[in-house]
């Protein structure tokens, strides 16, 4: 941070607050505001590392490092792009925050200090396609409870192991059937079960763990209704911070995005972003590198299209505010 920092120092106003950083660049007159957002926080390296995940190497085109590919080019390519758009009215906001991978210090408590957006960029690796929907998160926490005994006398005791065993099987009976029209099925799976310390003793208690990756088809209310009513456990609701989002067919970022990068396809994305905390705000997620290596060993980007993303990003912000102009 402390590098990007120093980089952004004169390009605009640099804001910062703990480990967030915004630089804000008004225009010469009023108008909306456009915000790039990406994060810099990284999941911890693993064992499988080839290489020094915390030295940057560049080999054949691709850059290898923790966080190259999510999302640290993605902030990179914002950077540049912020930094080099023609702006003449309006303000454009980079935001560049922490923990989106786990943790409450980002860009959620972050936003209420920068100036509220009009549109926004989301980015996160998805190979320079658009993501124009993205699934919401619910996670909840079952108990099956019965009663403690000796394995030897299962007939003074109650299992409470095949009462969770149903309960999963019917979770994954369950007929989610709305279909959203961009992105598709509510899924669910059960991620988590756990029951018992030993052989010979009859728990009192199994617990098992609901991950429900949820559209807007659904409401999360609604979810954890069907869910209950399909089992015979406690449900508790973990987490049910994460709502689907989506563009709407005729938001300018959409447009400004699409002539900035015609050849770019609309896809809905399965995972979380930071896109969730938007709420109603137009939004694309958009940026280089790929979904499929981020969280992976001696992860990567390709140099040549975070090159890409500065000049397509670019373009977008120009676009977009050109669009304003002409309302």
């Amino acid at each position: 941070m402390a590098v990007l920092e120093a980089w952004l120092r004169g390009r605009g106003d640099v804001l910062r607050a703990d480990r967030n950083l915004a630089l804000i660049r008004r225009g010469a007159a009023p108008g909306p505001t456009l915000m790039l957002c990406s994060h810099h926080d990284t999941v911890p390296a693993t064992a499988a590392w080839t290489r020094d995940p915390w030295t940057p190497t560049e080999e054949g085109g691709r850059l290898y490092g923790l966080g190259a590919n999510d999302a640290k080019g993605c902030v990179a390519a914002m950077a540049v792009a912020c930094a080099s758009a023609t702006l003449t009215r309006g303000t454009l906001v980079l935001a560049a925050v922490c923990e989106e991978e786990v943790g409450r210090g980002g860009l959620e408590v972050f936003l209420p200090t920068l100036p509220a957006p009009d549109a926004a960029i989301i980015g996160e690796p998805t190979g320079l396609e658009l993501a124009v929907a993205q699934n919401g998160l619910l996670v909840l926490d079952c108990v099956s409870h019965g009663r403690a005994g000796h394995a030897a006398r299962p007939h003074l005791a109650e299992n409470p192991i095949p009462a969770m065993a149903r309960d999963i099987l019917a979770v994954e009976a369950l007929e989610l059937d709305r279909f959203h029209p961009v992105a598709g099925r509510t899924t669910r799976a059960v991620t988590v079960a756990r029951a018992g310390e030993r052989h010979n003793v009859i728990p009192d208690r199994a617990t098992w763990t609901v991950d429900l990756r949820t559209t807007a088809a659904w409401t999360h209310a609604e979810l954890v209704d069907r869910v209950r009513a399909a089992v015979s456990a406690e449900v508790q609701v973990r987490s049910d911070r994460f709502h689907p989002v989506a563009t709407p067919p005729d938001a300018s970022i959409l447009a400004a995005a699409e002539a900035a990068r015609p050849s770019a396809r609309r896809f809905a994305s399965p995972t979380l972003s930071d896109w969730a905390h938007l709420g109603a705000v137009p939004a694309i997620k958009w940026g280089p590198g790929l979904s499929e290596v981020s969280h992976t060993a001696d992860e990567w980007v390709e140099l040549a299209q975070v090159r890409e993303a500065a000049e397509v990003y670019r373009r977008t912000i120009e676009g977009w505010f050109a669009r304003a102009e002409a309302r």
